[in-house]
C-alpha cells in the first residue's frame, strides 16, 4: 500500500512539472524611468494671491522609481517624480508692481500596486502616501533681493497604467499619476528593466 501511495504522489509531483512551467513568470524587483507632461491644475490667482496672475500650466515632468512585485497581482513601489516648473507672472493686490517668478514641483511617494496580469501586459492601479514640495521664488523689477517661499504637503497619491514587456527583463509603460494636494496631472512614459 505505502509503495502504490508513493507512486501516486511522484506521478502527481512529475504531472504538475509542466503545468508549472507555463504558468506566466514575473520579477519581483525592478526600477524605472520615464518622462511626460504635467498639468497644474490652478488658476495663477489660485497658486500667487496675485491679482489677474497668469500661470504657464503645463510642463515637463519626470520619475525615477523602484518596486518589489512580491506577488503576480501586487507590488510595493518607491518613486520620485519631478513634476515642473511652472512660471508665473501677476501683480499683488494693491500694487503696481509687475512680478515674475516660477513654482517647481516635486513628490516623493511609496505606493501599493494593484496588477491585473494579461500575457506580456500589466495593467495597474497605484495608491499611497507622499510627501510634495511646491517651491515659489519671485522677483519684481524694482525689488533689491528676489522672493523665495516652499509648502511642503502631506498627500495621497494614485494613478493608473499599463505595461508591456517587449522582451524578457525589459517592459515600456505608460501611467497618468496625481497627487491629491499639489494638484498637478502627470501623464508619462518610460522603461522598466526587471531583475
Amino acid at each position: 500500500m505505502t509503495k502504490i501511495r508513493t507512486a501516486l504522489v511522484v506521478a502527481a509531483a512529475m504531472a504538475s512539472v509542466p503545468a508549472l512551467a507555463q504558468q506566466p513568470m514575473y520579477s519581483p524587483w525592478y526600477f524605472g524611468a520615464g518622462v511626460g507632461g504635467g498639468h497644474l491644475n490652478k488658476s495663477g490667482t489660485d497658486l500667487t494671491g496675485f491679482d489677474n496672475a497668469q500661470v504657464d500650466d503645463t510642463e515637463t515632468t519626470y520619475t525615477v522609481r523602484a518596486g518589489w512585485r512580491f506577488n503576480p497581482y501586487m507590488a510595493i513601489e518607491l518613486g520620485y517624480y519631478d513634476l515642473g516648473k511652472y512660471a508665473f507672472h501677476g501683480r499683488p493686490f494693491g500694487t503696481a508692481l509687475d512680478v515674475d517668478g516660477q513654482a517647481k514641483a516635486k513628490s516623493v511617494g511609496l505606493s501599493f500596486v494593484g496588477i491585473l496580469p494579461i500575457d506580456q501586459f500589466d495593467l495597474y492601479g497605484r495608491i499611497g502616501y507622499a510627501r510634495s514640495e511646491l517651491k515659489i521664488n519671485a522677483s519684481a523689477p524694482l525689488a533689491p533681493t528676489p522672493v523665495n517661499g516652499k509648502d511642503k504637503q502631506n498627500e495621497a497619491t494614485y494613478g493608473v497604467g499599463g505595461r508591456w514587456t517587449f522582451i524578457p527583463h525589459w517592459a515600456l509603460f505608460a501611467e497618468w499619476m496625481k497627487n491629491d494636494k499639489i494638484s498637478i496631472d502627470s501623464y508619462l512614459v518610460g522603461i522598466d528593466y526587471k531583475f
